[in-house]
Formats: structure tokens, C-alpha cells, sequence
């Protein structure tokens, strides 16, 4: 579920950063390096362990993953205004 959760305030921006005109190699990045990250938080979720049970890795995804996001928002916002 925590994969779930995290999905719907990446594609939203995601899909109006297309309809805005942001730039396609910019939001492909972006989109993929969400991806990696939310990847990786996955592995060291089901991987189980200390990590797995809110360690500080796991936080750190799971941050860097909402910057990406805050980032794409940013992106988007400017793009709707110009």
C-alpha cells in the first residue's frame, strides 16, 4: 500500500506537467528517477530487517522521492505560467 500511496501526488503533477508543456527530457527524468527511488524503497521494504522497520534509509527514499515530486510540481506551475 505504501507504494500506492506514493503513486497518486507523482502522477497527478506528472500528467499535468505534459498537458502544461514542460519539457519532455525534464519530466522524463524526473518520472524515472521517482521511479528508481521508489524502487529501491520497495527492495528494502520487502528485504525486511531493521531498515525495513522505518530505518533511516527508507526515510531517506522516501524523502528524496517527495522532493522529486515538490520539484516536478515547481516545474510544472512555472511551465502553466508561462
Amino acid at each position: 500500500m505504501n507504494s500506492v500511496e506514493a503513486l497518486a501526488p507523482f502522477v497527478v503533477p506528472a500528467v499535468l506537467a505534459m498537458m502544461v508543456g514542460v519539457r519532455p527530457s525534464t519530466l522524463a527524468l524526473l518520472v524515472w528517477t521517482h521511479v528508481a527511488i521508489r524502487l529501491v524503497h520497495t527492495a528494502i521494504y520487502l528485504r525486511g530487517g531493521n531498515a525495513a522497520k522505518g530505518g533511516s534509509v527508507r526515510t531517506i527514499l522516501y524523502v528524496s522521492g517527495a522532493l522529486v515530486t515538490v520539484i516536478l510540481v515547481v516545474l510544472t506551475g512555472r511551465a502553466a505560467m508561462h
